[in-house]
């Protein structure tokens, strides 16, 4: 498997100082470009594709930080926008994230591991929202749609400490949540039945969020649920009491996607929830070892079989259950073929001998 081609990030910064050491922080993950005034920042624009801008909010040259990044958004709208400020005032980040579209914050000081953490994370999120936008693309094209103008806001934007993201923003992965998603981007990545990510989806969100920890020398989780004897539901139950148990665990499949540490949700956009199959389920977990993606699965696996599935008068607790494979970047592959071959494996094996149980992937 080849290596990824090192995403271009730009940095903008009027201090030679400070211009210098982003660029020996960066350099060895991205093959970074170097501007010192707004003007610089636009000529090179024009010239060369770019995965993010890095710009500090006072240039010195009469425009300000946001005011580039405005421009970025129109010139180039799939470069993820990083804005690098001392200020902690809400109105200035509301500005930013609402004029210039920013996707990230650096707040000074910072340090060399937050510098290299944001900017990855954003050029990965930015990686997976062109990804988004040309299935929606394709889609619109096979239905004979008009090209939809663009949102104004774009997935993966974090706002900073004290910004909270405006009601009805639905979580990515999120069925119960409000989706601001237009219809025909619904249609693209999701699945109809769960809400979750589809399948294609899914295996682009795997690929970037392995390209995400390599860079980064991070771990990568992939957990497989399947749902235990599923087609005898189906065929005892009919299709329709199917299509619900689907929908309640996929429920439960997005619900536990938490840290065990904080009970928060990643905001990584590459750590998502999806149908991978008829009745199986995929998990990816970033920055993930082992035992948080074992723990996770276990969770899944007792609260799928303390369910309550009523039949009649009579309710039948644990008659459903299911089984979890579970397999590490690196730790179990190299790549992506490598680590759905090593959890479909595990999960295949052990369905085969002893379901309901969280299985682990063995090294190939």
């Amino acid at each position: 498997m080849s290596e990824p081609v090192a995403a271009k990030v730009l940095v903008v910064e009027d201090n030679r100082t400070m211009l210098a050491l982003m660029q020996y922080y960066l350099s060895k993950d991205f093959t970074v470009f170097l501007a010192r005034s707004a003007e610089e920042a636009l000529e090179l624009l024009q010239r060369e594709q770019l995965h993010a801008v890095v710009s500090d909010q006072n240039l010195g040259d009469g425009l300000m930080g946001v005011d580039l990044l405005k421009k970025v958004a129109e010139l180039q709208p799939h470069a993820a926008r990083i804005l690098v400020t001392a200020s902690q005032k809400l109105e200035d980040a509301q500005k930013a994230i609402n004029e210039a579209r920013v996707n990230h914050f650096l707040t000074k000081p910072f340090t060399e591991q937050e510098l290299k953490n944001t900017v990855g994370q954003a050029v990965h999120n930015a990686a997976l929202v062109q990804i988004r936008d040309k299935m929606v693309q394709e889609l619109k094209e096979q239905l004979g749609l008009r090209p939809a103008k663009p949102a104004a806001g774009k997935p993966g934007t974090t706002p900073p400490p004290g910004v909270r993201p405006k009601t009805g923003d639905a979580r990515p992965g999120d069925p119960k949540g409000v989706s601001l998603i237009p219809e025909s981007e619904r249609l693209a990545f999701r699945d109809g039945l769960t809400g979750l990510y589809n399948h294609r989806y899914f295996q682009e969100a795997l690929s970037a969020g392995l390209v995400s920890a390599r860079r980064r020398e991070q771990k990568l989780a992939l957990v497989l649920i399947d749902i235990d004897g599923f087609r005898r539901f189906n065929l005892s139950r009919g299709y329709a009491e199917g299509d619900k148990l689907l929908r309640r665990v996929a429920h439960l499949v997005n619900e536990l996607m938490e840290d065990p540490v904080t009970h928060a949700r990643s905001d990584n956009s590459s750590e998502i929830a999806a149908r991978y199959d008829w009745d199986v389920f995929g998990v990816v977990l970033c920055n993930a070892d082992l035992e948080r993606a074992r723990a996770y699965a276990e969770k899944l696996r007792k609260a799928v079989e303390e369910l309550d599935v009523p039949e009649g008068s009579g309710e039948a607790v644990g008659e459903v259950t299911v089984t979890a494979a579970v397999a590490v970047f690196p730790d179990h592959a190299r790549n992506e073929q490598e680590l759905i071959s090593a959890a479909e494996n595990a999960l295949r094996g052990s369905k085969s001998s002893f379901p309901n149980r969280v299985v682990l992937a063995t090294k190939g």
